[in-house]
C-alpha cells in the first residue's frame, strides 16, 4: 500500500468525521477499501468464500465502531487491515470443515469395484479422522486441493519448511494407523 500525503490524509479525516456524523457516508469508505480488504482477506484464507465472509464482517465491524473512532493521522485502512486480520485469526481457530468427496470411476464400475472403492474411501476419511487437525487440514488442503506448499503455508498461517512437516508427519502417521487397521468404526 502506498503512502498517503499529508493532503490526502486530511482528506481521508474529513471523510471519516463526515462518516461518524452521517452513517450513509460510510459507502465511501466502504467503496474506497472493499477491493483492498477483500484481496487481504483473500490472500490470507485462500477462498473466495472467507475472503467474502471476513471483508463483510471487518466492514460490519468498522461501521459499529466508527463512532467510538479517533483520528490519530494515519489511514483509516490501518484500522480495517487490523480488524481484518483479526477476524482472518478468529477464522482459523475454527476448526475447518473439509470435506473429502468419494471419486468415482472413469468407467462403470461393477457392484464390486463400487463396494471396495466406498469401503476404501471410509477407511481412509477415518484414518484421516484420528489425525491431529494441524496435519488434516495440511494433507486436504495438499492432495485433495491440489494446493502447492506456499499456497498452504500462507492459507493456514504457517511457514514452508512447517508445512513440510505437517506434511511428512501426517502421511506418516496416516501410513501407520491404515497399516495397523487404527480407524473408527
Amino acid at each position: 500500500m502506498r503512502r498517503l500525503s499529508p493532503a490526502e490524509l486530511d482528506a481521508e479525516r474529513r471523510l471519516v468525521e463526515a462518516a461518524q456524523a452521517d452513517a450513509s457516508r460510510f459507502g465511501e469508505l466502504y467503496e474506497r477499501y472493499v477491493d483492498a480488504i477483500y484481496s487481504f482477506s483473500y490472500h490470507q484464507t485462500g477462498s473466495h468464500q472467507q475472503a467474502e465472509e471476513v471483508t463483510a464482517e471487518t466492514f460490519e465491524r468498522a461501521l459499529k465502531h466508527l463512532p467510538r473512532y479517533r483520528w490519530r493521522g494515519v489511514p483509516y485502512s490501518a484500522l480495517l487491515y487490523r480488524i481484518a486480520a483479526s477476524v482472518v485469526s478468529r477464522h482459523r481457530r475454527r476448526a475447518p470443515f473439509l470435506e473429502l468427496h468419494d471419486t468415482h470411476p472413469a468407467g462403470d464400475a461393477g457392484p464390486e469395484e463400487k463396494w471396495v472403492g466406498a469401503e476404501t474411501s471410509r477407511t481412509l476419511r477415518s484414518a484421516l479422522a484420528r489425525l491431529p487437525e494441524d496435519q488434516r487440514t495440511v494433507l486436504l488442503l495438499r492432495f485433495e486441493a491440489g494446493m502447492r506448499n506456499a499456497e498452504i503455508a500462507r492459507t493456514i498461517g504457517r511457514t514452508e519448511g512447517a508445512v513440510k512437516a505437517l506434511t511428512f508427519r501426517g502421511v506418516s502417521a496416516l501410513r501407520r494407523n491404515l497399516d495397523r487397521g487404527e480407524v473408527l468404526s
